[in-house]
């Protein structure tokens, strides 16, 4: 189950997407204990504290801003042992004690969420003809596929769905990140687990019901679970030693170049937030955010006196050594996995669209988008970092500015880069020109 923090409202509607969430889910739960079978109290009980139990050890760092924790398993289980509003008050209760959240509407929505969450995909397994309870105690093989397995698969599919969804849909809110890219983030992030885990909760069910164990099975499905767990931390360890690396390097850079470590934050949220409008996949939003914030790194490749002087007063040789860069730095970071893909969006960052660029001429989109993104993002902070620029140079001369060389930039990511700007103002750091 992934859940997000709720950090500062950049959306008028966010307060009334959170409270809308929250009235569905209490009216999901008041709804199911009205109309559909109630359960048993011990089975539900021991769920809530499972539930309870695998929220507080979560992993609470997935590079996604989302936390994961193995919840979805004890929902899946909850389906078909106690049903619908057993599902939802396992999933409301076990996000309504979070230690580490501060803020209560970020724990009233994730605890909402999971509620409706539990309670859909038990509705979804009662559609489809699961079976609840000991109704599954001598089910053949075949019945049990029939009448369990799929029912808690299409279930477990749904619920994934749904977690996405509705995460995608306060991160929008909340932070500015079109709805359809945070979904692909989520779902390409911790869907595979998601959907993967459901294997875990079949094992579950079938341990307490057909195989007569009860809540001893409890204890059985333990040891998969803290697997599954150990498994998540050890994919947010390594999303965070790449960023670590990448912290290294530009510290760096920092070393030689002190202003260069604030350009390559800028550059960095300023590219994703680019390749965010122009809908890219999460991978390739992860590639344009490395290429752009190691898109100088080659300058530790140039003397420091030429990086120290004003480009005025270069010699086109000199110019030519620093322009030079953009190679030495794709050739510096060769060899490290994580930043293959990154490299050409370095090596080929001072290419022209229309093909008169360096080093190789490549034109159109022969240049790597993340190239493309990083020529307009290193191009706007040399715009509105300028001698007399600030505090007189809006969005609007910004793109002006972009496009009065028609043969230099992609004219669609010029576009995006505008509606980024509208959208969500300058980068942290950056000079504080005026809005528009």
């Amino acid at each position: 189950m992934s859940t997000v923090p709720i950090a500062s409202s950049r959306s008028q509607w966010l307060p009334a997407y959170l409270a809308l969430v929250v009235a569905t889910s209490v009216a999901t739960g008041v709804a199911s204990w009205m109309f559909l079978p109630r359960p048993g109290l011990g089975p539900l009980l021991l769920l809530c504290l499972m539930g309870i139990l695998s929220f507080q050890i979560r992993e609470p760092d997935v590079g996604l801003r989302i936390s994961f924790s193995f919840l979805s398993i004890i929902l899946l289980a909850s389906a078909a042992i106690v049903g619908a509003f057993g599902a939802w008050l396992v999933g409301s209760v076990s996000m309504l004690i979070d230690r580490r959240q501060r803020r209560w509407t970020a724990t009233m929505f994730n605890a909402a969420m999971s509620g409706f969450v539990g309670a859909a995909g038990a509705m979804v397994y009662a559609m489809l003809g699961g079976v609840e309870g000991s109704g599954t105690v001598g089910l053949s093989t075949v019945a049990l596929a029939r009448d369990l397995g799929w029912p808690l698969f299409a279930a477990d599919v749904v619920a994934c769905l749904l977690n996405a969804a509705l995460l995608s849909g306060v991160i929008h809110f909340d932070q500015g990140i079109p709805f359809g890219v945070q979904v692909r983030r989520v779902l390409s992030g911790s869907g595979v687990a998601f959907v993967g885990y459901g294997i875990i909760g079949l094992l579950f069910v079938i341990l307490w019901y057909p195989a007569g164990l009860g809540a001893f099975s409890a204890l059985l499905v333990l040891a998969p679970l803290l697997a599954a767990r150990w498994a998540f931390i050890q994919y947010g360890e390594e999303l965070r030693s790449h960023e670590r690396t990448i912290d290294t390097l530009v510290t760096a850079l920092g070393t030689k170049e002190p202003a260069a470590v604030d350009r390559s934050r800028r550059a960095a949220v300023l590219a994703e937030w680019i390749a965010e409008e122009l809908g890219l996949t999460p991978g390739q939003i992860g590639t344009v955010r490395y290429a752009a914030t190691l898109h100088e790194i080659g300058h530790l490749g140039v003397a420091t006196r030429l990086l120290r002087r004003s480009p005025a007063s270069l010699s086109p040789t000199e110019r030519r050594v620093i322009d030079g860069h953009c190679v030495v730095g794709a050739r510096m970071i060769e060899g490290i996995d994580f930043l293959e893909d990154a490299r050409s969006g370095i090596r080929h960052q001072h290419e022209r669209f229309d093909g008169t660029g360096r080093p190789d001429g490549r034109a159109g989109q022969d240049i790597p988008i993340a190239a493309r993104i990083v020529a307009v993002t290193t191009a706007i902070d040399d715009v509105i970092r300028e001698p007399g620029a600030a505090p007189v140079v809006s969005i609007a001369e910004v793109a002006r500015r972009l496009r009065g060389d028609p043969g230099r930039f992609d004219p669609d990511v010029v576009a995006a880069a505008v509606i980024a700007l509208d959208k969500h103002g300058w980068p942290a750091g950056s000079p504080a020109p005026v809005a528009s």
